[in-house]
């Protein structure tokens, strides 16, 4: 029977080792991760004349990672990527079909059951119809549209109740001064219990793991309540202490979490939301003395200086970090109520 999608392989195809850099990077690279919409990194027009560019306006399916995203834009791609399209597509009706197409890809898996291209062309899945038996389109272009409508609500709410809650700050002239990490002027290590063994990590527990890596604010997985005894309290700095990508990155957790044995946990009293990722910011910016073959330990950590704001007694200038934190914020809540009343209209 013929289906109404037709799936085919990408135009491009190409492996990462093989892209061409140039200084204009603005088409994007889908990968089969499931991060980002699928997008690894954005990457020159300009590549070998055999892999052509990809059409935005569909859909692709990572083959072997059963990922499913809606590709606005023309894009390039690495291996074992599908592109799926039908007619009249548009992004409302293809962010209805893909969450229907991320129910059928939970019966697939890595390996011997993976999406393979036979497989996909074998699948079926429900969807709103007609009255003349074809899919309803229009429906489900209405049914995200409205769905869009009120997440947007719900944003600008929670933004309006987040600037009248800010005050932006005059910030003041400051000297700066270096600092040892681990010091009575800044942090002590947390001597935390840490989970060890990631392969029970999964997506249906209730507790934050934190791990090697610096996407997701840390998150690599989550478990059940019989972690109970593991969970780390909030307001505090994670420093990733390996992993490859983020091994020397920082991260702030204002959320109790279970941290694993790949990172190091910091506090200290005058620790708070904006000067926490303030601290970060400056940590972050000599992660790159840190790699895969020199991590960063105990002794290392002890040895990290940090250039920050001092006040005039030579201390870190606490209140200085938290009002700089609060500008920055509140310059992105405006440009998100920028954002949203753009789309609004």
């Amino acid at each position: 029977h013929k289906g109404i999608f037709t799936i085919k392989a990408t135009k491009s195809g190409i492996d990462k080792n093989k892209l061409m850099s140039d200084t204009v990077e603005d088409i994007p690279y889908i990968t089969r991760s499931e991060a980002n919409n699928g997008v690894s990194m954005f990457v020159s027009k300009k590549q070998n004349d055999k892999y052509k560019l990809d059409n935005g306006n569909v859909i692709t399916i990572g083959l072997d990672t059963q990922t499913v995203f809606y590709q606005p834009y023309d894009f390039f791609t690495g291996q074992n990527i599908q592109v799926l399209e039908y007619p009249n597509i548009n992004k409302y009706s293809a962010l209805f079909i893909c969450s229907m197409l991320k129910v059928q890809m939970e019966k697939f898996n890595w390996g011997g059951n993976g999406a393979t291209l036979g497989r996909l062309n074998r699948t079926k899945i429900m969807l709103p119809a007609d009255k003349y038996g074809n899919p309803d389109y229009d429906f489900m272009e209405q049914y995200i549209k409205e769905r869009e409508t009120m997440l947007l609500q719900n944003y600008q709410k929670i933004i309006n109740k987040n600037i009248q809650a800010e005050k932006e700050a005059d910030l003041k002239e400051t000297s700066w001064k270096e600092f040892y990490l681990i010091s009575k002027e800044l942090f002590y290590v947390d001597p935390v219990r840490t989970f060890k063994n990631t392969s029970e990590l999964d997506g249906t527990g209730i507790y934050d793991v934190v791990g090697a890596t610096s996407k997701h604010n840390g998150n690599v997985g989550f478990l059940s309540e019989k972690y109970q005894d593991l969970l780390c309290k909030k307001n505090c700095i994670c420093l990733i202490k390996t992993g490859q990508g983020s091994v020397g990155d920082a991260i702030y957790k204002g959320n109790d979490f279970i941290p694993s044995n790949n990172v190091c946990v910091i506090r200290s009293t005058w620790l708070n939301k904006y000067n926490g990722l303030f601290v970060v910011a400056q940590i972050n910016k000599q992660a790159d003395r840190y790699s895969y073959g020199y991590i960063r330990n105990n002794k290392r950590i002890a040895r990290e200086k940090l250039m920050l704001p001092s006040d005039e007694h030579g201390n870190p200038d606490y209140m200085y970090m938290e009002q700089y934190g609060r500008k920055i914020m509140m310059r992105k809540y405006q440009e998100y109520q920028d954002y949203i009343s753009c789309k609004r209209k």
